[in-house]
């Protein structure tokens, strides 16, 4: 996986991981975020390599299968988009601090 790749599978993850099953959040974690090798995660989970490889790539097409049908991702970047447009015609530092905290939450 690329760089951009891993990002943007990350953030899939991050709205729709607890959507995976328990077994397959523990090995997608260990693997993307913790950055095992499929040797590690396949000794601490207690199966194959393959197995593992398996598993993470049935994730990621889980997680584009989901954010396909739902498209949160793509909703949550245009309205970062929008507000990040609106923080750079604002002066009213009240409104600048609560769009950061949109931003941050987000």
């Amino acid at each position: 996986m690329t760089l951009e790749e891993t990002i943007y599978i990350s953030s899939l993850y991050n709205i729709y991981g607890k959507l995976l099953t328990d077994k397959q959040q523990q090995i997608f974690e260990n693997y993307v975020f913790e950055n095992l090798s499929l040797a590690e995660v396949a000794e601490n989970v207690g199966i194959s390599r393959q197995a593992v490889l398996d598993c993470v790539n049935k994730c990621c097409t889980i997680l584009n299968k989901y954010e396909k049908s739902l498209g949160i991702c793509k909703s949550n970047e245009r309205v970062k988009e929008i507000l990040l447009e609106a923080k750079q015609n604002l002066t009213n530092e009240k409104l600048i601090k609560k769009i950061n905290d949109l931003l941050t939450n987000i």
